[in-house]
Order: C-alpha cells, then structure tokens, then sequence
C-alpha cells in the first residue's frame, strides 16, 4: 500500500472510530437493515484493496454511529470439497470481520457465520465466492409536528414519591412502538414527538404499570418540551394463573376463535375477584437456538407487548375496569422451555400469565 493510501486509511479509521464512540442524544429511531457483499478471488480469503474501499464507503454511508450489529457471512463456490469449503468460508468471514475492525468497526459489533458451499447465489461462481455483511442500524425518525414538539418522562413512586428505573414504551398511532427507560433519577432523555396521537406505559417490577394517553390540547401549548411525571404504584403478587390455550394468529396479536373457551375462564376468575389489580403477561415462543439480532428482538418485544394488550382490550370490553387492568411484554425472556422439543411446549412457551396484585 503506498504511503497516501495508508494515511487516507488511517483518517478514515479515525473518522469512523469517532462516528462509533460519539454519544447520540435522546432520540427515537427505528431499526432497519441492509445486505452488502464483498467478492473474493477462487481459493482466496484475502480482501482487495477495492473490495475494502467499497466496505469503508458503506459504513461511512450508513454512519458509524447508526449501526447497531454487523453479521459477517462467509460463503465460497462449489470447486473443492464440502469440508475444504467449509474453512475457507470461515477465513473469509474472519478476513472481513479483521477488515472491518481495521476500518475503525469495535469487535464488540461484529457477529460471524460461515456457510461454506451450502447457501449459492448464483451460476456464475464469481457471486458464490462473498461475505455477506448484514447491517443493522438506526434511522432517524421524522417528526409530523410542525414547530418540532419534545418530551420527556419523569417516573416516580407514587407513595414516597422517590424516582423509580422504570421501562417506558412510546405507542404512536400507526406506527411501530419505541421503548427506553428512565434512568436512576427516574427521568428520561429527552425526546422529539413523532406525532400527536401517543400513549406512553411505563412499567417497572413490583409496580402496577401506569399508561398516559398526551391530550391532544398539549400540543398546542406554547412550550418546546413536554414533562410528564407518571406516577407508578407498588405492590405485592396475590395470585398467579397460567393460560396456555390463548391462541393468536402468527406474527399478529389478533386473537384465534379457539381461545374463547380460555377467555371466559379468565373473565369468570375476574368477575368472581373485583378488587385485585391485573397484571397480563404476554409470552413468545422464540427458541434460543434461533438467530437474534436487535431488529428481531424489537419485534418480540413489540408484539409481546401488543399481544397482552389485546387480552387487556377483550377484558375492557367485557366489562372490566381498566383501572384494574395492566398488561406488559414480556417477549421470549421467561420461556417454560429454552429449546422446545414439541409443538406442546412451543404452545406453553406462547402462554398469557395473569397475576392478582395488591397495592401497598
């Protein structure tokens, strides 16, 4: 590498490495990916001056402190061996994960797979011989309020009024849901609305979990930022009930006909209780075997949360006060069984759990 090659290297190594340490501020984004290839030459792992640049031109255009994951595939074509092919698909995804730390990426981003033969793309054997390098990272999402409006989340016990570390969901109509959490002090960063319908939850273990619906009036108010203090009430559990045979329709939190049996049981147990508070929890099945990435894991959580939520919804319209009601997301973090074996326990995995509380 000539010398100028080497120090347009070296400041790109410093602008990226600045771009991933750079502390973003409060802000709303949501998640989105992108596939990119790099090629390597018959029965090689080495990565080409060009190919480099290309990769260098592509986290400089998504921005280094967008990204989020990297997954780093290594792929060859079919002439040699199926074990000789397996080691060298590993040494390409290592050459690219070296390439890309070299390139100011932290290790600690990159996640590595190697495919050997086994994934081809094309017939012509040059587009077999690739890394695939998956990125995900934030995109900024654009306000619908004009002059921008902002908002923040202050979380305290309602009792001793002290602040509570509390997980806050941000639910805007019609699109998809964003979450953060308060901090120690109880308070959040500060935050660009994205439009005017949203109801805010904030839940936190042991409290009741609270959701505030911003009145559209405070919209227009003549302020910058909007401060919300909720106030979230503790309690003990009283009880606990397990329903595994509420069924949803896949990827949806619409509710399949067959689990009616199961909801009138479950509005009989609170019919017959009409002083406890309800804590619905929603459960997914989401072996931990299968791959995870951020994007994946926003999703669990997201239709965890909502899947709940249409439980909650059932009740109210059934009669219950929703002043009784709560309901949370749990995604897949308390499965029955880590690594199902059966449709059965995928099914258990898939449970809503209902808890009795009581205010204290």
């Amino acid at each position: 590498m000539h010398r100028s090659q080497r120090k347009i290297t070296l400041l790109l190594c410093i602008a990226i490495l600045t771009l991933f340490s750079y502390s973003s501020r409060g802000q709303l984004y949501s998640l989105t990916s992108t596939d990119f290839y790099i090629y390597f030459d018959s029965d090689s792992h080495v990565i080409s001056e060009v190919q480099q640049g290309l990769l260098t031109n592509k986290i400089l255009q998504i921005g280094g402190t967008n990204i989020k994951e990297i997954y780093v595939e290594g792929h060859t074509d079919t002439f040699a061996t199926t074990k000789y092919n397996q080691v060298l698909a590993a040494k390409r995804a290592q050459a690219t994960v070296l390439t890309l730390m070299q390139i100011g990426v932290p290790e600690r981003f990159i996640k590595t797979e190697s495919f050997g033969e086994s994934q081809l793309i094309s017939q012509n054997q040059k587009e077999n011989r690739r890394a695939k390098i998956f990125f995900i990272y934030e995109t900024d999402n654009k306000s619908k309020l004009s002059p921008p409006k902002f908002i923040v989340i202050k979380t305290i016990d309602k009792k001793t009024k002290k602040p509570i570390n509390a997980s806050i969901g941000f639910d805007y109509k019609e699109q998809e849901m964003r979450f953060t959490t308060t901090n120690k002090s109880g308070i959040s960063a500060t935050f660009e609305m994205l439009g005017e319908e949203l109801k805010i939850s904030a839940s936190a273990a042991n409290y009741l979990s609270v959701y505030y619906d911003v009145p559209s009036a405070d919209i227009d108010k003549p302020k910058d930022t909007l401060v919300y203090t909720l106030e979230l009430a503790k309690v003990k559990i009283t009880g606990n009930f397990t329903f595994n045979n509420i069924y949803f329709f896949t990827d949806t939190d619409e509710i399949k006909p067959e689990s009616t049996t199961e909801l009138h049981k479950l509005l009989a147990l609170l019919q017959r209780d009409k002083v406890s508070f309800i804590e619905i929890q929603g459960h997914m099945n989401y072996p931990l075997d299968r791959p995870m990435n951020a994007i994946q894991s926003q999703y669990n959580k997201e239709l965890s949360y909502k899947r709940a939520k249409a439980i909650n919804d059932y009740l109210v319209k059934s009669g219950v006060d929703q002043k009784r009601l709560t309901y949370v997301g749990m995604s897949n973090s308390r499965m029955k069984y880590k690594f199902p074996a059966s449709k059965a326990q995928e099914d258990q995995n898939k449970r809503v759990e209902i808890y009795t509380l009581k205010e204290i």
